[in-house]
């Protein structure tokens, strides 16, 4: 799966990369790596359904912006 965008350098890709390699250094035996593991899919997750909905002609191009209550 790929996060990067067209042309420029990826935020999210980036965080979740590293997380990706502290995972590794840590191991699976420490105590914050289930955490860890289920953010790095989860934000692979939400990213990818916001990137697809984006590709697919919806009304924003990223679906988990943050909206004031009152919007």
């Amino acid at each position: 799966m790929s996060m990067s965008g067209p042309g420029e350098e990826n935020q999210v890709r980036a965080a979740v990369d590293k997380a990706e390699d502290e995972m590794i250094y840590i191991g699976p035996d420490h105590p914050y790596y289930p955490l860890l593991a289920e953010l790095v899919a989860a934000v692979g997750k939400a990213w990818q359904q916001g990137y697809e909905q984006g590709r697919h002609g919806g009304a924003h191009a990223n679906p988990y912006t943050w909206n004031s209550p009152d919007a």
